[in-house]
This record gives structure tokens, C-alpha cells and sequence, in this order.
């Protein structure tokens, strides 16, 4: 049996080496060994959900009291804390309504990046998804993200780009500056999901993404 300290190292290693596997599943470089990646990344999931179950979260007293990896294996949907950033009135009602569908209740908007920069700063606790437009207002989409960055506090926090650029080289040099993941415009009810769905294994699958 692990001790403690021992099984926060496994899970924090296990949760590392996840991330990069997604942050970097879509990468060309990496296009040949995509279905093995895959797989990879299915089976360390379900390993954290193993070292990680459910209930291990009210013996810990708080899932706030986790670590990020371990908390983002055990916190359900209506417990998720979300910052959306978008400008756009249109795609921001889309997005809050799928997350609803989702379970996910807690969703704070942000109308332009420097208002997002301010809510990140001013969160407690803090959010445990940023979802951010590339192009915004004041702040763009990567000013955010490495505002974000620059605390301490939210190096783990998962922070996936919004945005209608495509281009190939533009989403590489983003994950490259640390951006964990991108959801292409017009936003499709399944990608978003399955993205999610990676990230906070407690969504379920079968969860309606419509309104109710």
C-alpha cells in the first residue's frame, strides 16, 4: 500500500503526464501515434479514477483540499467553478447553456479579457475552468492565459481556448505556451463534452448537453 505522501506523488506524476498526452493528442508531429495515445490516455484516466474514488474526497474532509489532479478526478458537474470569457452575446448564451446541460451550474461570464484577468485575481475560491475567446477586447484570449499563469495558484487549472482559428500552426504555438486545450467555433455539442468529459472524469457521457 502507498502511503500518503506517496500516493499524491503517483497521482501527481499519472495527472502530468495525462495532460501532456491530451494537450498534445491533436499535435502532427505526434499524428502516427495518435490511436496508441489514445489509448494511453483512456487507461490513466481510468487509474486516477481508481487511486482517486469518489468517496476518498469526504474522507480528505473537502475536495477543496485536493490537490488539482485529484480534484479534478472526484468534483462533480454542479461543483465545477467556470470562467467563461467571451465577447460575443450570441456564443456565450450557447456555451452557458450546454454547460447547464452538462450539470455544470456555476458558470461566472466575463464580456472582454481584462474583466476576465480581474475576476481570475478576485476568485476564492478559484475557478477550476477558464474557457476563453482568442479574440476579445482590451486582452486577448493568450494575454489571459499567461495572466492566469503568472499565479501561483492557478498553474493547474485547465484553460481551453474558444476560438474560430483553425490554422494548424496558430493552435500549436497556443499549447505550446501552455494552453491545455482548444474548442473550435461554431462550438459542437459532442466535442465540447468529450473535451470536458477528459478533464473532469465525473461528467458523464450520457449527461443531455440541451437545455432542460
Amino acid at each position: 500500500m502507498f502511503t500518503k505522501t506517496e500516493l499524491q506523488v503517483v497521482i501527481k506524476t499519472l495527472s502530468h503526464r495525462r495532460d501532456w498526452l491530451e494537450k498534445n493528442l491533436n499535435n502532427p508531429e505526434f499524428a502516427s501515434s495518435k490511436a496508441h495515445n489514445q489509448e494511453t490516455l483512456a487507461q490513466l484516466d481510468s487509474a486516477l479514477r481508481k487511486l482517486t474514488p469518489p468517496e476518498k474526497a469526504g474522507e480528505a474532509g473537502d475536495a477543496a483540499k485536493l490537490s488539482v489532479p485529484q480534484r479534478r478526478q472526484v468534483l462533480p458537474p454542479e461543483k465545477i467553478r467556470v470562467l467563461l470569457a467571451e465577447d460575443d452575446a450570441a456564443s456565450s448564451e450557447l456555451i452557458i447553456t450546454l454547460l447547464h446541460g452538462m450539470g455544470i451550474k456555476h458558470v461566472d461570464l466575463a464580456k472582454d479579457g481584462l474583466k476576465a484577468v480581474s475576476m481570475l485575481f478576485g476568485a476564492n475560491p478559484i475557478y477550476d475552468l477558464v474557457l476563453c475567446d482568442w479574440h476579445m477586447p482590451l486582452k486577448n484570449g493568450l494575454d489571459v492565459h499567461n495572466a492566469m499563469r503568472a499565479a501561483e495558484r492557478y498553474q493547474d487549472t485547465c484553460f481551453m481556448l474558444v476560438t474560430a482559428i483553425t490554422e494548424a500552426k496558430q493552435i500549436r504555438a497556443a499549447i505550446e505556451e501552455g494552453v491545455d486545450d482548444y474548442i473550435a467555433k461554431p462550438i459542437d455539442q459532442a466535442t465540447l463534452q468529450r473535451k470536458l468529459t477528459r478533464v473532469f472524469p465525473r461528467i458523464s457521457p450520457g449527461t443531455p448537453t440541451s437545455a432542460e
